[in-house]
């Protein structure tokens, strides 16, 4: 791990510890020793820097390219963040994905919703992290964070109005696929995808569509 990284990990891990306002469940469902996709919801600029403390690989995340900006890019980069173009195909955003995920124990966070909730209500996802999925046969783990959605900015972690928690659900893996893959294909497995991030989350942060229960999924499967 980069040496960033475990600072402030363990900086974020000390700080909670004092307020004890930081909760991490199912640690336990982490596999150890491989590169994984993480999954999470989104709804504070703090997520991944507290995502990537909870699951504990050398993170590697997206970020929207406006946010590089000097000097905040510099913290970026060291903390192993990419630029992304968002709302279109961005190649390469994909490829950096790609030779991430090909070394060993890192995890590359996603939020498939693409941005941070405004009601802390879960959204729709992009095809994004399925598309990475797929193309690398990778592990993805879900992780539900809630309770960030008052922390507007950096100071505000240190003193939080609500007690934080990610779960951190059972991995997955894409399966099934039909020989002939389409937009639809794509689009039922990223709802397969948001339905196991909802289920790791308190009612009234899930979305009031009807949701599936494990049994009822056609295209991911638990794994270990």
């Amino acid at each position: 791990m980069t040496k960033l990284f475990k600072f402030c990990e363990a900086g974020l891990n000390f700080t909670f510890k004092i307020s004890g306002s930081f909760d991490v469940i199912g640690r336990e469902n982490i596999p150890p020793n491989v590169s994984l996709i993480s999954v999470s919801n989104h709804l504070s600029i703090i997520d991944p820097a507290l995502c990537a403390a909870a699951v504990s690989k050398e993170p590697r995340f997206l970020a929207k390219k406006e946010l590089f900006k000097f000097p905040i890019n510099i913290f970026l980069k060291f903390y192993g963040a990419f630029p992304l173009n968002r709302g279109k195909v961005d190649l390469a955003a994909f490829q950096w994905g790609k030779s991430q995920l090909s070394t060993n124990n890192k995890s590359v966070l996603i939020f498939p919703e693409g941005t941070r909730s405004k009601d802390h209500i879960i959204k729709r996802g992009y095809n994004g992290a399925t598309l990475l999925a797929i193309d690398t046969n990778s592990i993805l783990l879900p992780l539900g964070i809630y309770g960030t959605e008052t922390i507007t900015n950096y100071l505000q972690f240190l003193f939080p109005k609500k007690r934080v928690t990610v779960n951190i659900g059972k991995p997955f893996k894409i399966m099934n696929l039909p020989e002939k893959k389409n937009k639809k294909t794509y689009d039922s497995i990223t709802l397969e995808i948001m339905e196991r991030i909802s289920d790791l989350l308190p009612d009234n942060y899930k979305s009031k569509r009807v949701r599936k229960s494990e049994k009822d999924f056609i295209y991911t499967k638990t794994i270990g």
